[in-house]
C-alpha cells in the first residue's frame, strides 16, 4: 500500500524507464520526435526477460518498435540490422508503421519462427484522473485476491496470453449479478510497479455499465497497491477504448513487437 498518490509526472517516469529498457535506448531518443534505429543488446540476466523491462520472455533474435507519439524507436538484434537499418532510417512517425512496412517485418520475422503482434495501443491512468463509477443496479462489485469462482470468459481470457506473457495474476474486482459471478477485471504484475488490466464480461451482460464499475474499481485497487496501471486495446476495439477513456485513461504508447511461436 502506499501514501504518495500516483499522479501523471509519477506515471510518465514509470512509463519512460520501462520503454528505454526495452528499446535499450536513451530517453531522448523517445521523446526527441526523430524515429532512432537502435541495436538490442545483450543481458548478463539470470532472468527470461530484458532488466527494467516487463517481465515478458526476451525473445531471439529481438525486434520491438515502439512510439510514444513523437518519433519512435525502432529496436532489433545484430543479425537483423542487414534488412532493417534500410526499412527504417530516415523515416518519420507515422510511416515507421505503415502497413508496407509492418508487412516486410513480419515476413522477415516468420524465418526465425516468431509472430509479430500489433501496432497495440497502450492507456495509462494518474489517480487525479480516474474517474469511479459504481455497479448498475442490480450487481455488486467485489474485489478478491484469489482464483476462485471464475466465470468462463475470464478463465479463457488468462489462458490466451500471448507467448512469453507468463506474469501471474494478482488481486481482481467481480461483478456479481443474480445467477452469480458474471465479469471481472483483473491485473498482472507486468514489472516492478506497472500491473496490466485484463477484463472481461459475458456478453449478455455488455452494454450496462459493468466495464466502466469493474475497471475503474481495479483501477483504484491497483493505485492503493502504490502501482501504475495499464489498460492495453488492440488498434480496432472502440468498445474497449471507450471504456479506458471513460474512466479516466488515456493514450501512453503504440508497441509492435515479435515474440517466438515455433521452433526454428
Amino acid at each position: 500500500m502506499t501514501s504518495s498518490p500516483i499522479n501523471r509526472d509519477h506515471v510518465q517516469s514509470v512509463i519512460l524507464d520501462m520503454l528505454t529498457a526495452e528499446q535499450f535506448c536513451d530517453q531522448d531518443e523517445l521523446i526527441d520526435g526523430q524515429v532512432h534505429v537502435v541495436e538490442a543488446g545483450t543481458t548478463d540476466s539470470d532472468t527470461a526477460w530484458v532488466p527494467g523491462g516487463r517481465w515478458f520472455d526476451q525473445p531471439d533474435p529481438y525486434f520491438s518498435m515502439v512510439s510514444v507519439g513523437v518519433g519512435g524507436v525502432v529496436t532489433a538484434s545484430p543479425q537483423l540490422m542487414s534488412w532493417v537499418k534500410p526499412l527504417y532510417e530516415g523515416v518519420d512517425r507515422d510511416q515507421m508503421m505503415e502497413p508496407v512496412r509492418i508487412a516486410e517485418v513480419s515476413s522477415r520475422m516468420a524465418e526465425h519462427g516468431q509472430k509479430t503482434f500489433g501496432p497495440f495501443p497502450r492507456w495509462v491512468c494518474a489517480e487525479e484522473d480516474l474517474r469511479e463509477f459504481p455497479a448498475p443496479n442490480g450487481y455488486t462489485i467485489e474485489l478478491r485476491d484469489d482464483d476462485e469462482d471464475r466465470h468462463e470468459v475470464m478463465a479463457e481470457q488468462a489462458g490466451g496470453r500471448r507467448p512469453g506473457e507468463r506474469t501471474t495474476h494478482q488481486f481482481r474486482t467481480v461483478a456479481i449479478g443474480p445467477e452469480g459471478p458474471i465479469g471481472s477485471a483483473g491485473v498482472t504484475a507486468d514489472g516492478d510497479g506497472l500491473y496490466q488490466i485484463h477484463i472481461a464480461i459475458t456478453e449478455e451482460h455488455r452494454g450496462r455499465g459493468l466495464g466502466r464499475a469493474l475497471t475503474s474499481a481495479i483501477t483504484r485497487a491497483t493505485f492503493d497497491h502504490g502501482a501504475v496501471p495499464y489498460y492495453g486495446t488492440t488498434s480496432v476495439n472502440t468498445w474497449s477504448m471507450r471504456t479506458a477513456i471513460s474512466c479516466g485513461f488515456y493514450p501512453s504508447w503504440v508497441h509492435l513487437f515479435a515474440r517466438n511461436v515455433t521452433s526454428v
